[in-house]
């Protein structure tokens, strides 16, 4: 492997390790299959923790676990490349939250952009798809939009923030069975 390769992989994942192809067991142990049902309980936990908050301080849930999501979205971005194009940095974001998140920029059909510039700001729509947030509340039966779908937003809003250096807000226009809409509105 070239020296230069290695330099590359050291400033784009900022350590100093590379990991190569045969440094991955071929065997997984547990298997996969029996880790899922780890991950199911852990959902459920995680949904009822968030249930009792809210029964516990009720509205005031959702800003406790907006805050948590937001210190947790600086945390995991603060070793990302900064960014001060918008749409790199979601890009940036998108690789981030792989295999926990997916979402892609939505456009009405008038539009020509996706990101729109207002006096209130920039803002960008974004239709989130494999949610696990939204797996977890359909396992509990509970609805979207409340404390738990707030964490996902603060983790986006942190995440965008630690990337651009703007400040950001999330906000939910729509909960479906199958994807969400929401509105990244930057200052």
């Amino acid at each position: 492997m070239p020296a230069s390769y290695i330099d590359e992989a050291k400033k784009q994942f900022k350590t100093d390790l590379v990991f190569k192809a045969e440094d991955v067991p071929l065997r997984c142990d547990p298997p996969a299959a029996e880790l899922e049902v780890t991950l199911h309980g852990l959902m459920q936990m995680n949904g009822y923790i968030i249930k009792s908050l809210e029964e516990i301080a009720g509205r005031g849930a959702n800003a406790v676990t907006y805050r948590a999501g937001k210190k947790f979205g600086h945390e995991v971005a603060k070793y990302f490349e900064k960014k001060d194009d918008v749409e790199d940095a979601l890009r940036e974001l998108s690789y981030i939250l792989h295999g926990q998140y997916s979402f892609e920029p939505w456009k009405p059909g008038d539009r020509d952009n996706y990101i729109v510039e207002d006096e209130s700001g920039t803002f960008i729509y974004l239709v989130f798809h494999d949610c696990i947030v939204r797996q977890t509340l359909r396992r509990i039966g509970e609805e979207q939009g409340g404390p738990f779908c707030q964490t996902l937003c603060g983790y986006v809003v942190g995440a965008v923030e630690e990337i651009t250096g703007k400040r950001g807000k999330l906000e939910i226009i729509h909960t479906g069975p199958n994807a969400c809409l929401k509105k990244l509105i930057l200052k």
